[in-house]
């Protein structure tokens, strides 16, 4: 069997270990209690993007009035996260360059990276963190390692376990015994030993490699929380629960220490747990939780130490703050693994940016919130205007609904009248708009931006104008994010370096061999078959995400395709070695290829990609053999067989049928 892991890989005496735990927990909590933005203030973004009531209780004017919430946050939100996931989650997602001897991996890493971010499902994670980066103050995505393992049944033949004399033992049962390894699973052997067919039930990595979660502001700590720098940074702390059982569990296998799990108290530390949003939901329905049952909340920390006097490294502990208890102290080879988004940097704070809802867009929300109110309650007043009546007149509503058919008596004309309020809804329109077009100025997305038609008459090059210039804006979003994307490639590349080196490989995918054959670089040097090893991930690189040094519109992709194409016959007229250069180059006519494909959107790529179509092409390249004296020019493809006045053509012959010409002699040799 395997050997338990260490809770405590870092060897501290008591004292010191005392004295770091109260240092963890006094960092937590002073960065909880100095966040530069209240958890209050997040819960209200979130409720304003979700259109939540804003009027109800005692701030509603009266019974049944409007409570309409302004949907500038909603649409701001979702339009510019879906244009900022069209930009970088491109294909590939990732261009690879590499320096010196890396750069001929460098397609290989690309295809490998482009890969496993499809097979990972990293777009829906990137999806919320930049979700959550427009509406609270960060997006934090959490990477690392993740083995899921399930028990899997199979049919397997299984070595007996024999007597000196070579007989089956039998246990009380009368059934026969296995042989066990020193992993505890039965011996599988062929058929030329004593074996028998037994069903086994055994643990099966289904997945290896990195995983991702997305963590909220309000369980999220930089420390300390008034960095002004990157560089000023030195540790991260991340909010979770356990239950008191799955504790125990994990301090069994060795992962937490199992006295101070036992010292943690039998309280629930969670009474609610919360959304995104900060709505509360209640853990419990009455039931009373105790023992195993109850929720710990702890805290990991990620920070910076030097422990040995070699220099500062990453360690992670798992502490419970208000007992200041330590399950768990250990070094950390992946160091900063969480990647914050922060599409509005704010100056002056390392670990915050600005809120597209929060910071720009909150007074034009409130405003755009008062004005769909008025609007609706003055339209409703207008349309059920209240009723005068005299205090002495014969009428009593009470007896007497006022509705359609209704008689009324009265004894004069003035005793029951309709009150007259003003509509003042066009000017409360008109206010709106000024509204929603200060809404756009601040966010950069306009109406067309938007995929909307614009109620104003505006003519093409105005409309075109316009829509660059929101490119413009939205390419700086695409920029600042630009850091983060990378970091996050580096982190990938190596979780993927530690993962393969610790088995013979992964089989590459059919896809991955395509996109490969169509790469100029030849890759025989550092691929040893079809296995994936970590070597093949050595080297110094270059993570850019494409979408954000170049346009993600596929049609001004192909657009600029086009022109190219049509440029590039001036270009070789005018710079014939150009020319030269080009024409026998395979390669070039396969870049070429592969380029026309992925933007003209060729779903069978193997037909012009694959193995058979590049032979055939580099068979059509080669340079055709010298002429003979007054033979006709020969193409590049060769002379045909059988050709009038060529080698091989037979008097009567049809031209171009095959024929079979003897073997000329050599001089002065015999005949070949």
């Amino acid at each position: 069997m395997a050997k338990p892991a260490d809770p405590y890989a870092v060897t501290l005496s008591t004292e010191d270990r005392a004295d770091l735990v109260a240092w963890l927990c006094t960092e937590i909590s002073a960065a909880a209690d100095t966040r530069p933005t209240k958890l209050s203030d997040v819960e209200y973004w979130h409720t304003l993007y979700e259109q939540g009531r804003t009027r109800s209780g005692k701030a509603a004017p009266w019974a049944g009035a409007a409570d309409l919430t302004s949907y500038i946050a909603t649409e701001k939100v979702d339009a510019l996260r879906a244009r900022i996931m069209k930009t970088i989650f491109s294909d590939p997602v990732y261009t690879v360059e590499g320096w010196g001897a890396s750069s001929q991996r460098a397609p290989f890493v690309e295809e490998f990276l482009q890969w496993k971010v499809e097979e990972g499902g990293l777009q829906r994670y990137l999806s919320d963190v930049i979700d959550l980066s427009l509406k609270e103050p960060r997006g934090v995505l959490e990477v690392y390692e993740d083995t899921e393992t399930r028990t899997t049944r199979r049919t397997i033949n299984a070595a007996l376990e024999l007597t000196p004399d070579g007989r089956p033992i039998l246990d009380a049962a009368g059934q026969w015994t296995f042989q066990t390894g020193e992993d505890g699973k039965f011996v599988e052997v062929g058929q030329d030993v004593p074996s028998a067919e037994t069903v086994a039930d055994a643990p099966e990595r289904v997945r290896v490699g990195p995983a991702f979660r997305v963590v909220p502001y309000r369980d999220f700590l930089v420390l300390p929380a008034h960095a002004h720098d990157k560089r000023d940074i030195w540790g991260y702390a991340k909010r979770f629960t356990r239950r008191w059982l799955e504790l125990k569990q994990a301090a069994k296998r060795g992962m937490y220490d199992r006295d101070q799990v036992e010292a943690l108290t039998s309280s629930q530390d969670v009474s609610s747990a919360q959304t995104l949003s900060g709505t509360a939901i209640p853990v419990t329905t009455g039931a009373t939780q105790h023992d195993v049952t109850v929720e710990k909340e702890l805290w990991e920390v990620l920070f910076l130490y030097d422990f040995d006097g070699k220099g500062s490294r990453w360690y992670t502990a798992t502490v419970q703050v208000d007992q200041r208890i330590m399950l768990r102290l250990a070094h950390d080879h992946l160091g900063a693994r969480y990647v914050m988004f922060l599409p509005y940097p704010r100056p002056g704070l390392a670990s915050e940016g600005y809120s597209l809802i929060g910071h720009k867009l909150l007074t034009l929300i409130e405003e755009h919130t008062a004005q769909r109110n008025t609007i609706a309650d003055r339209s409703a007043l207008v349309a059920s205007a209240p009723i005068k009546r005299l205090e002495t007149a014969l009428w009593d509503p009470d007896e007497q609904p006022f509705g359609p058919g209704a008689v009324i008596t009265v004894r004069d004309m003035r005793e029951v009248e309709p009150m007259v309020i003003p509509d003042l809804t066009a000017p409360t329109i008109d206010r709106e708009r000024t509204t929603l077009q200060a809404s756009e100025r601040l966010s950069g997305i306009n109406d067309v931006a938007l995929g909307q038609i614009p109620q104003e008459s505006r003519t093409l090059g105005e409309v075109n104008l316009v829509a660059e210039q929101s490119f413009v804006r939205m390419e700086e979003i695409t920029r600042n994010l630009q850091e983060s994307l990378e970091d996050l490639a580096q982190i990938l590349i190596k979780i993927w370096r530690n993962t393969l080196a610790e088995g013979p490989g992964v089989d590459m995918p059919e896809r991955m061999l395509l996109g490969l054959e169509a790469r100029t670089q030849p890759m025989t040097e550092y691929a040893k078959g079809t296995k994936i090893t970590a070597d093949m991930l050595q080297g110094t690189f270059r993570y850019k995400p494409r979408g954000s040094v170049e346009t993600a519109d596929t049609s001004r992709q192909r657009s600029d395709f086009v022109q190219f194409l049509q440029v590039l016959p001036q270009l070789l007229m005018g710079w014939p070695a150009l020319g030269a250069a080009i024409q026998g180059n395979p390669q070039a006519a396969k870049a070429m290829l592969a380029q026309a494909i992925r933007l003209f959107r060729i779903p069978d790529k193997q037909a012009f990609l694959g193995e058979a179509a590049q032979s055939a092409m580099q068979q059509a390249m080669q340079p055709p053999p010298p002429a003979m004296p007054g033979a006709p020019p020969v193409g590049p493809g060769g002379p045909p067989q059988g050709a009038p006045g060529l080698p091989g053509a037979v008097p009567g012959m049809p031209p171009g049928m095959p024929t079979t010409t003897p073997a000329q002699p050599q001089a002065g040799g015999p005949m070949a």
